[in-house]
């Protein structure tokens, strides 16, 4: 059964554009034929990944005209029209999907993997609101959607009750077992929704050290306010982002999953998030250490508390850190891959054995 991802455009080589490869070599290994097709803007930044069955190309245009750009190279990629089941990653390429009569030969799917819609504040009402318009619509007229996550299927459903597929990651060799202090680490896309300047300011009232790893259009507004304490990154493969980490602190108004959380729980780290991240109530099943570590970001008392605590306390440390390593397991990309194929037996009797496939 061949399956093709599509996400186009990516701003950046950041999420969705690592789970896109992480998800076909993972299929791959088990002898799945996935694909992918890409669509990355040319002032993409991050590292160029090469696999195999992921094809890669430039996506220009900019605004409503982006959708043609979406239509070109989906409709003469070989592999997307020759695919039994196409899902897509991102909302522009939802759009393109829907609309196209030559993919329904096959189930077409949206794998919808944040908010498909800007939020208030985040563009101009008129866009906002188009955008909207047309990812509903889209949304509506797809055999299926799913949402990586309990809090994100919320979001979605007020246009399409989704099935819950989870996301995952390809995890870490355990660095920590909380015994570190190290830095305090914040790493992600520099855009509104991912609240780096809540992390700016937690730095401020607690001090540091703390390190920030990323790129993205808050760049030089953020770069502006930085202070003493606060070492300014750019982006590391996720292997070297945590290995000196003392807690790893995901500050997101909204995060349909939170992969860099999830990587560094699964390097050992202690993780400190808020109440806006999609992983967080499966990164934290005790209820006391979600009270303490999944916060809301506007108690500053309690972020400032919780760093404080996990600072001074070893033991405190430890305890988190076993606590998120085991249940980061539980978020791997395999686990991802076997639930995307359990949604397809679901949803078509006669992709039934690939549920076998996902049983191994």
């Amino acid at each position: 059964m061949r399956v093709a991802l599509v996400a186009a455009p990516l701003m950046a080589r950041s999420g969705v554009y690592r789970s896109a490869h992480d998800l076909v070599g993972a299929a791959r290994a088990r002898g799945l034929p996935w694909t992918a097709l890409i669509g990355v803007r040319p002032e993409a930044p991050g590292a160029v990944t090469h696999s195999p069955g992921v094809t890669e190309t430039s996506i220009s245009r900019h605004g409503v005209d982006v959708l043609r750009d979406v239509h070109r190279i989906v409709h003469t990629d070989p592999d997307v029209r020759r695919a039994d089941v196409v899902i897509s990653l991102v909302p522009q390429s939802d759009m393109v999907v829907a609309a196209s009569r030559a993919l329904r030969h096959g189930p077409r799917i949206a794998w919808v993997r944040g908010l498909p819609w800007p939020a208030a504040g985040e563009q101009a009402r008129a866009r906002r609101l188009l955008l909207a318009t047309l990812e509903s619509r889209a949304l509506r007229r797809l055999d299926d959607v799913w949402a990586t996550s309990p809090s994100l299927a919320d979001q979605v459903s007020r246009v399409r009750e989704p099935a819950i597929v989870q996301a995952g990651v390809p995890g870490l060799p355990r660095t920590s077992t909380g015994e570190q202090e190290g830095p305090l680490v914040w790493a992600g896309r520099l855009s509104v929704e991912k609240g780096p300047g809540e992390f700016l300011d937690l730095v401020r009232r607690v001090g540091g050290p703390a390190r920030l790893h990323g790129t993205g259009p808050l760049d030089d507004e953020l770069r502006a306010r930085r202070h003493d304490g606060l070492e300014w990154a750019g982006w590391l493969p996720a292997d070297r982002l945590w290995g000196d980490a003392g807690v790893a602190v995901t500050t997101s108004f909204r995060d349909a999953f939170g992969r860099s959380p999830v990587e560094a729980a699964s390097a050992g780290v202690p993780v400190l998030l808020s109440e806006g991240t999609g992983a967080a109530p499966a990164l934290y099943t005790d209820p006391g250490l979600r009270r303490r570590f999944v916060l809301p970001l506007d108690d500053h008392g309690a972020w400032d508390t919780a760093v404080r605590d996990l600072r001074r306390d070893p033991d405190l440390r430890r305890l988190v850190s076993d606590h998120v390593h085991s249940t980061a397991s539980e978020l791997t990309i395999d686990r991802s891959l076997d639930a995307a194929l359990h949604r397809l037996a679901v949803l078509a009797p006669h992709l039934a054995p690939l549920e076998r496939t996902a049983s191994r």
